[in-house]
């Protein structure tokens, strides 16, 4: 079986593999959807994903699974597992540190409550090298112009400047994935891809300030086998 042409798939350095769902994948909450979706992109092992209830914990695996079933984000130093998370607007964030990996599914809830903060510190005691070596991935998400926010949003915390626009009286334009990025920039890390990907405006996606509720995506990362990422 073939991944689906509508995939969105990015590489990182060391064999990190990262895909994102599409409409055409299916509700990756449905493990019969998302067991489909992770043979066809030929990913040999199970897909750990969190439980996610759009707080900021990020859990070192192994952990049980009443820990998984409250958390956002997972770190892990076994390179045989893929890690992913489940998203509609909200963007999944995933750092490498050498062996290492962790993933984050990073609402507008989740960063305001320092999930960003909370990766790093999961993943640090398990990571190869110092945070300056460190590569950093934001996937899909709704962006800032299409994320207009009130004040509730706004006073969630000190929002970065660079991550703000002006909106309507009493509110703003959010870019999430921004605020993600200044964040790990404060704590070290400045290897920092950010896909660019709104799911707001690909009709491949599925948005819930757009559309309202329905399927969700997942963001899946995973390190290909040495074979197959070895120089030809």
């Amino acid at each position: 079986m073939a991944a689906s042409s509508a995939s969105l798939r990015w590489s990182l350095a060391g064999g990190v593999q990262l895909a994102y769902s599409t409409l055409s994948d299916g509700d990756q909450r449905d493990p019969a959807r998302r067991e489909q979706w992770r043979q066809a992109l030929g990913i040999s092992s199970p897909v750990v994903v969190p439980g996610q209830i759009h707080g900021s914990a990020v859990l070192a695996l192994p952990a049980a699974a009443s820990e998984l079933a409250r958390a956002d984000g997972l770190a892990s130093a076994d390179r045989s597992l893929a890690l992913g998370v489940f998203g509609a607007d909200c963007p999944g964030l995933c750092v490498v540190a050498g062996s290492a990996l962790a993933v984050a599914h990073c609402g507008w809830r989740g960063t305001a409550a320092g999930i960003v903060t909370g990766l790093v510190a999961a993943l640090a005691p398990i990571a190869d090298g110092p945070r300056g070596s460190w590569q950093a991935f934001i996937g899909p998400g709704i962006s800032g112009p299409c994320y207009e926010v009130d004040a509730v949003v706004l006073t969630a915390r000190s929002w970065p400047a660079a991550a703000l626009a002006p909106g309507r009286p009493g509110r703003a334009q959010l870019d999430v994935a921004r605020a993600i990025a200044e964040d790990l920039r404060a704590l070290g890390i400045v290897a920092i891809t950010s896909c660019g990907v709104c799911t707001a405006g690909d009709e491949r996606l599925w948005s819930y300030r757009r559309r309202g509720a329905g399927p969700v995506q997942l963001l899946v990362a995973w390190r290909a086998p040495a074979a197959a990422t070895a120089p030809t």
